[in-house]
């Protein structure tokens, strides 16, 4: 199959979601189709790409299109470049999940902006949509009022090369806390921070173990912040615990992060996947999740679910884990088993199986 990549407008940071999705798939395909890259200049993902289809004001790039791919797909839902709905090629999307729009009317987020809902305006245009999980589906329906026969979930998947268990758990602490001075034993969180994430009550969450006498263990904040961060440092200022803010943590550093761990964190007010938890519970670190959306399908019953809304909940989840060496290699045991059924060699097949139905129907509706 010959797959078209529409990639502007996308912001494709290295060790990002984003960046992971688009160069796991490129590097599976690559093995047996030839992907082309569309777009206005050349993303450099360290993959093999069949070329790239430059687009330009004249529409000599449209016929490129037509004559090379089979079908495009456009991995990223907002701001789609409005040239993609006119191509005559069959067309995919890829609707990662709808957290904007549902919490736009809670507060928790901005109201949506033209360029993300444009997805939804010209879902006409569009032959296939994909998703992560059936919770995202699910909510994709309810909230952008697209039909579910024509939504895909395609699970992400979890890299073993580079997210699997250490040899030996001491050495793995030791080397963390040295390579990123963190003071001992630790308890991880990883994210953006936006609301969703529910920061401020995982900082909550580490106080009130400090108060109840758990005062050997650490909170290690990774990430970059976006907005809503403030709640966050409200709370880690009031905080009497050792908390920890490394930013943005990607390759190497985050596998060892991973990895010298005790317990993850991530007990979100929203997941359309979750990927995090899944990275932690691949490197043999127990995690505690949320039970609402897509956490509990991801995780399977492997992770320990809360109430994300409930404080309480989240530190004796933890201090459950901390305090039960029974309950823990049962749980690390469960999740190391759930993370391996997490392939991207099974989500880019999923994908081109996707394709060949998008191509089916776009054949269909031009008849």
């Amino acid at each position: 199959m010959r797959i078209g990549l529409l990639l502007d407008n996308m912001e494709l940071k290295p060790g990002g979601a984003l960046h992971n999705y688009v160069s796991h798939l490129v590097r599976e395909w690559s093995r047996q189709h030839q992907v082309w890259q569309i777009g206005s200049h050349r993303y450099d993902l360290g993959q093999r790409w069949a070329g790239t289809i430059k687009m330009s004001p004249w529409r000599r790039w449209r016929r490129q299109v037509a004559a090379r791919t089979d079908v495009v797909h456009r991995p990223l839902h907002v701001r789609i470049p409005e040239s993609f709905f006119s191509l005559s090629r069959p067309r995919v999307v890829t609707v990662h999940g709808a957290t904007v729009i549902t919490f736009a009317r809670t507060g928790l987020f901005p109201r949506p902006q033209p360029t993300q809902l444009r997805f939804q305006e010209r879902q006409g245009d569009v032959d296939l949509f994909l998703t992560v999980s059936e919770s995202a589906r699910r909510e994709i329906v309810a909230e952008c009022e697209l039909p579910a026969e024509r939504i895909d979930p395609i699970y992400l998947g979890v890299d073993p090369e580079v997210f699997f268990p250490p040899a030996d758990k001491e050495a793995a602490r030791r080397r963390a806390r040295a390579r990123l001075a963190l003071p001992g034993p630790y308890l991880l969180h990883v994210s953006n921070y936006r609301p969703t994430k529910n920061g401020a009550r995982i900082v909550a969450a580490y106080r009130r173990l400090w108060e109840q006498g758990r005062r050997d263990y650490s909170l290690v904040l990774a990430g970059e912040p976006k907005f809503g961060f403030e709640e966050v440092l409200r709370g880690i200022e009031q905080s009497p615990g050792r908390i920890v803010r490394l930013g943005r943590v990607v390759g190497r550093e985050l596998t060892e992060l991973y990895q010298g761990a005790e317990v993850y964190l991530s007990p979100s007010l929203h997941e359309s996947f979750g990927l995090p938890a899944l990275e932690s519970m691949a490197c043999g670190v127990p995690a505690v999740v949320s039970k609402l959306y897509a956490h509990p399908e991801v995780t399977g019953g492997a992770a320990v679910e809360v109430d994300p809304e409930k404080t309480e909940e989240i530190a004796s989840a933890a201090a459950r884990l901390l305090r039960d060496p029974a309950f823990y290699a049962e749980r690390r045991q469960a999740g190391l088993a759930r993370s391996r059924q997490f392939r991207w060699d099974v989500c880019a097949q999923k994908h081109v199986e996707a394709f060949e139905r998008a191509i089916r129907l776009f054949a269909e509706k031009s008849k």
